[in-house]
């Protein structure tokens, strides 16, 4: 069955799958393992293409990660990880990502790699703390798929709130409780060369 993507020929040169995309809190992201291997959301506003799907496009050869951040004073940065792939379903999704580059400091790789992908009914803490899907460690320095808080920091709703669950990238101000205002996740295959224009 072919996939319907997104995809974004502008940025860096284009040749961008856009894997995931957050801009206005449109869709809630606190959802089931099955939502997040099929995929669920809006490929025009907000979405998160599928695990079955991210792992079959990044194992078809070798990908690179871009992650596109903003803030909420319109502050643009930026994260490439030369390598990325997931692993499929028997093995939760695994996360591969490294070869960091960028305009922000890393809070993805060194934390994340290697982790297993978690949901909040799939019995780990950390994903039911966090009210999202997401490559959970003890438990995150970026979390792309948490609750979307207008305005940047936020106090985490919720009886007696566990922890923070915000869309964080801890390096952005050294904090869990500030939350990004848009992000997204897109991959290329390492060999794409842009195509300079006349």
């Amino acid at each position: 069955m072919p996939v319907e993507v997104y995809c974004d020929m502008d940025t860096d040169g284009g040749g961008w799958t856009v894997i995931q995309r957050r801009v206005d809190g449109s869709v809630s992201f606190d959802r089931s393992w099955r939502d997040y291997r099929e995929g669920f959301g809006d490929l025009h506003s907000e979405f998160w293409l599928g695990n079955d799907h991210i792992h079959e496009l990044s194992t078809q050869g070798e990908y690179s990660l871009r992650i596109n951040l903003e803030d909420w004073s319109n502050k643009h940065k930026h994260a490439i990880y030369q390598s990325f792939s997931v692993e499929d379903e028997e093995h939760q999704y695994r996360l591969h990502v490294s070869g960091f580059s960028g305009t922000v400091q890393d809070s993805f790789s060194w934390y994340h790699d290697k982790q297993g992908f978690s949901t909040p009914d799939s019995g780990n803490i950390c994903a039911e703390i966090s009210h999202g899907g997401w490559w959970y460690n003890q438990c995150f320095y970026a979390n792309l798929n948490g609750v979307y808080y207008r305005g940047g920091p936020y106090t985490p709703k919720g009886r007696g709130p566990l922890g923070p669950d915000g869309i964080v990238w801890h390096s952005w101000r050294d904090s869990d409780y500030y939350s990004l205002r848009k992000v997204s996740m897109m991959i290329r295959p390492r060999s794409f060369r842009t195509r300079l224009s006349p």
